[in-house]
């Protein structure tokens, strides 16, 4: 089968009209002023991210080193202060004063896309409680925000952008066969799979060029804003951006040309292209969650609750026998300073014990988590409008695995802290070691790991392009005779 040719000639016929065309610039109009719209929010709720993470970080600096101060002059001078306010406290420290707030740094092209950033924190606080208690403090956003979603960048490329093009393209060649047009056409040189090329390019760049050129836009801002132009992942990440996007409206291009090849009429088309727009960025993604919901439910948080309390009255009960057991199996930590009886003590191995009594849950809300993953990726492949969602966030750096090997880091510093403070609290001996309390580094996650997510949702993208081009490329050559003239 011959694949149609471009033309020069034609296309720039075809960019002569479209230039008088009143609907491409209303087209142009609206794209503009929803790209722009969404570039300004995104750039403004990243600043205000920015600043928050900012004061929550010297807040932690100032109050440890407050803390530091005061263990000082109380050492220096003997002074007298409530035992739940001392900084000499290993327990008051490590549990109150000198929580840190470890906080997933925003990438240069996090205003592009929310992705799951509002659903996830983006500090999470470590202190000596358990990991449950502090994983529900954190941001907390409006549930009425968090159903309706915020207004970025990936939206418009989702939503409003497939609409305009297909607006474009719906009377294509519909118009040209309703006026009587579509026989010179076909006589032409250039041929009718030429022309209708020359149609669909012509409009999918008139969409795609505002697009790459608005995000390119906002990376080169936050780049600004974080110093962060000349890093690697930023271009890596930024070229799997506009490769996303370039799919996705490669996707409903083809679809367009090979709904034009069929023998509709143009309300027909428009109609068709509608339908198809509903059903791949409306239906199939509700359908989708519904179906995620009834095949792996969460398990009972009532249940959870229950169990927790039950373990914590237990081990509450057998505080000081625990204390006693613990120091017979530690006694380098049974020094003159144990007290059976010491409240943070007793609170510490309580603590310890609930968790270990829980691990069976949790390890249930992990599989899961994990199950429903694994089902989910699956079910993306249902819809370009689904894969270029998940591939959009994760090239942004928003999406749930970048916060997932957060957390993983998250959970080692939390057992390096609870490592450092515990012998501590357990031997009961004054606390002088602020200068030495752990720090956290973020550890940006590599390359070699993002790459194969990414191309993986590229290349099912493209698997929907080249159907339906292949569709269209099959009913191209039998267009005229389709048409009724031969």
């Amino acid at each position: 089968m011959k694949a149609p040719r471009f033309s020069r000639a034609v296309f720039l016929g075809e960019w002569r009209l479209l230039w008088r065309d009143p609907a491409a610039w209303v087209v142009l109009g609206v794209l503009t002023a929803a790209l722009l719209g969404a570039l300004w929010q995104g750039l403004a709720r990243e600043q205000a991210v920015a600043s928050s993470l900012a004061e929550l970080a010297q807040a932690d600096a100032d109050r440890m080193e407050a803390a530091a101060d005061l263990a000082q002059w109380l050492a220096d001078t003997e002074g007298g202060i409530s035992r739940f306010r001392d900084p000499r406290s290993a327990d008051v420290v490590g549990r109150r004063l000198g929580v840190q707030h470890l906080a997933l740094p925003p990438t240069a092209l996090s205003a592009l896309a929310v992705g799951q950033s509002d659903l996830y924190p983006a500090w999470h606080p470590v202190s000596l409680e358990s990991r449950d208690r502090l994983q529900a403090e954190g941001e907390l956003t409006h549930p009425r925000q968090l159903a309706v979603g915020r207004f970025d960048l990936s939206f418009v490329v989702v939503f409003v952008a497939p609409l305009l093009l297909l607006g474009l393209l719906a009377s294509v060649p519909a118009r040209e066969r309703e006026t009587g047009m579509l026989p010179w056409v076909v006589v032409q040189g250039g041929g009718l799979g030429s022309w209708l090329l020359g149609r669909v390019l012509l409009r999918w760049l008139l969409v795609l060029l505002p697009t790459l050129l608005c995000g390119v836009l906002a990376v080169l801002l936050q780049a600004m804003a974080l110093a962060a132009a000349g890093d690697g992942q930023t271009v890596v990440r930024g070229l799997l951006w506009a490769a996303q996007v370039t799919g996705y409206l490669a996707f409903w291009a083809a679809l367009a040309l090979w709904v034009g090849t069929l023998p509709l009429d143009g309300a027909r088309s428009a109609l068709a292209l509608a339908f198809a727009w509903l059903l791949f960025v409306v239906l199939i993604p509700a359908v989708t969650q519904v179906v995620l919901d009834l095949a792996h439910p969460q398990p009972s948080r009532m249940a959870y609750v229950d169990a927790m309390r039950d373990a914590t009255d237990l081990a509450r009960a057998e505080g000081s026998e625990a204390l006693v057991r613990y120091l017979e199996d530690h006694p380098e930590l049974a020094g003159d300073a144990v007290d059976a009886d010491d409240f943070f003590a007793q609170r510490l191995l309580v603590q310890e014990r609930v968790e270990a009594e829980l691990a069976p849950l949790s390890a249930a809300f992990e599989a899961q988590r994990a199950a429903r993953a694994r089902q989910a990726a699956w079910l993306r492949l249902t819809s370009p409008a689904l894969l270029t969602m998940d591939g959009l966030a994760d090239a942004a750096g928003t999406g749930e695995p970048r916060h997932r090997h957060f957390m993983a880091q998250v959970h080692g510093f939390h057992s390096e802290w609870r490592a450092f403070f515990a012998p501590r609290v357990l031997s009961g001996e004054r606390f002088l070691d602020h200068d030495r309390v752990p720090g956290f580094g973020y550890e940006q996650e590599p390359l070699r790991l993002l790459m194969p997510r990414s191309s993986w949702l590229l290349t099912a993208t493209a698997g929907f392009t080249v159907l339906f081009g292949w569709l269209a490329l099959r009913r191209w050559r039998s267009l005229p005779k389709v048409l009724g003239h031969v």
